[in-house]
């Protein structure tokens, strides 16, 4: 496949493209987990070569690797492993638990910390719609974000994304119309949540998806939604 090289906009020139993305005002901010809030690929993956490896198996391959982080993990052992070996894998997991493995290793994007305690002084809803199950709780512990985030949509709570649910039960618990929120993603899944909600997506480092918008870094984000929010375009 070839690489789509990312626009890169200044500031000034994202808060133009906000601004008329949402005329209304921007009143919530939808985040999926992995490769937004958190790099973790590299953690992700090294956990299933682990797993692989305790069976005896190559690590997994390249082609598989971006359909394991954007899937569940129920969704990427089953492709990874057969019926016989899923029987395995709890025993082998209870020795080597993501938690002490894969955690430790998670990195928060930059410029995102600041960005997120922004917005909640400014009074702007956030979201999380993942893939991740339980173990999103133990994430949010790790960085200490737990109470940023309200509703949280994890695939144990509603229907995996592609499915739309996340999305549409974080609007009815904000009471907030789609047009004013927006879904920062990275992923074809969350394209379809966000797209399946009626939200707008803002596709972060992935210039190769369909967005409303692409965004390179929360660093310039946050100073377009500095703009963007000072101008009194949000309630």
């Amino acid at each position: 496949m070839t690489d789509v090289q990312p626009v890169v906009l200044s500031a000034l020139e994202l808060e133009s493209k906000l601004s008329r993305l949402f005329p209304e005002g921007l009143s919530g901010l939808i985040f999926d987990c992995d490769g937004v809030l958190v790099d973790s690929c590299a953690a992700n993956v090294g956990y299933y070569n682990k797993l692989l490896e305790e069976l005896g198996y190559p690590p997994v391959p390249d082609e598989q690797v971006e359909y394991v982080q954007m899937a569940t993990a129920g969704q990427a052992l089953e492709l990874l492993f057969s019926p016989e070996d899923l029987k395995r894998l709890p025993d082998i997991a209870e020795r080597i638990p993501y938690k002490s493995f894969a955690l430790p290793l998670l990195q928060l994007e930059p410029g995102l910390e600041t960005m997120l305690h922004w917005l909640r002084q400014q009074g702007v809803h956030l979201g999380i719609h993942t893939n991740r199950g339980s173990g999103m709780w133990d994430l949010l512990d790790r960085f200490h974000m737990r109470d940023l985030f309200q509703p949280v949509m994890t695939a144990d709570i509603v229907q995996p994304k592609p499915s739309p649910e996340g999305v549409l039960r974080i609007l009815q618990t904000w009471g907030t119309p789609p047009d004013r929120v927006g879904f920062v993603g990275d992923s074809l899944t969350d394209a379809k949540a966000a797209r399946g909600g009626l939200v707008p997506l803002l596709a972060y480092r992935n210039p190769r998806l369909d967005a409303d918008l692409h965004l390179t870094s929360f660093s310039t984000f946050h100073q377009a939604l500095q703009a963007l929010l000072g101008a009194g375009l949000s309630d």
